[in-house]
């Protein structure tokens, strides 16, 4: 049983008001997936790749053989996010420990929009999860499935320090910034009354845009308002929305084998006390 900790927006690894999940033993790995060698994450195109079977015993396919290829919007941190040209953050080590704990390198593709991800990991053929701080929906369960949680965040609204908002009723009819395709997208929409909500495609645009005084405020998780935050000094996060939202590594349907391998070593994790190690780096 994995269980979770959400203190405000952070994430650490002892549970409570998280969704628990059973599941059965996995058929144990063959020769050939325990000798493969353990690697750390690498960016590389694998756009063109068809899916295959990973060659072991496990039951789950991979896009590439001994990979767990990655598709992410790597510019969401501290979760994710390119370091020149090499993915890092709290979401990237966790797949490199979890590829670790299944046997296999974890290699990320090139920075893929974010509203495209959940499409791409349905259809199949360029990436066996979509890894992009992506919230549980009953929308995106529709279209692919979820592992256990690995993060609960909430919401939060940020201005210009000197924009004299205070309060989020303060934002009726003004304009609101938020990444394409995410809960704070839907959030400011629906609960922002008159406001008028544009999407960007990276929330590097987002921030930009605030800094600039095209947009009053912007609607994202605390975990990424609180990093942007530290880098431009003049904004600042006046509400935190207890939205109470989980993250987890969507999947395909047609590899239900692969999400039990996932939470296997997700559980592997907690339980060696690597998770906490990672949440004390990047979320503190």
């Amino acid at each position: 049983i994995i269980l979770i900790v959400f203190e405000k927006s952070g994430c650490s690894g002892k549970g409570r008001n998280m969704n628990i999940k059973k599941w059965g033993a996995l058929v144990a790995a063959g020769a050939l997936a325990a000798s493969l060698a353990l690697f750390g994450c690498s960016s590389g195109d694998q756009g063109t790749t068809t899916s295959s079977t990973s060659g072991n015993d496990a039951g789950y396919t991979l896009v590439n053989d001994g990979k767990l290829t990655v598709a992410a919007s790597l510019d969401f941190p501290p979760f994710e996010n390119l370091n020149g040209d090499k993915p890092e953050g709290f979401a990237v080590d966790l797949m490199t420990l979890l590829a670790e704990e299944m046997g296999l390198e974890c290699e990320y593709l090139p920075s893929t929009k974010f509203d495209t991800i959940v499409p791409l990991i349905q259809t199949g053929g360029k990436a066996d999860v979509g890894v992009s701080s992506f919230t549980i929906t009953d929308k995106r369960l529709q279209q692919v499935d979820f592992t256990d949680p690995y993060c609960n965040v909430n919401q939060s609204i940020t201005v210009r320090s000197d924009s004299g908002i205070t309060d989020v009723a303060q934002l009726e009819g003004t304009k609101i910034g938020a990444q394409s395709g995410t809960t704070g997208y839907e959030w400011a929409a629906e609960n922002i009354k008159d406001a008028e909500v544009t999407g960007y495609d990276e929330m590097t645009a987002v921030f930009a845009a605030l800094d600039s005084g095209q947009i009053d405020a912007v609607s994202v998780d605390l975990p990424v308002a609180n990093y942007y935050v530290r880098s431009y000094s003049d904004c600042q996060v006046i509400k935190e929305i207890p939205t109470g939202e989980q993250y987890a590594v969507a999947v395909s349907k047609e590899n239900p084998e692969l999400t039990k391998a996932l939470n296997k070593a997700l559980q592997a994790v907690h339980d060696n006390g690597k998770y906490d190690e990672l949440a004390a780096k990047w979320l503190q």
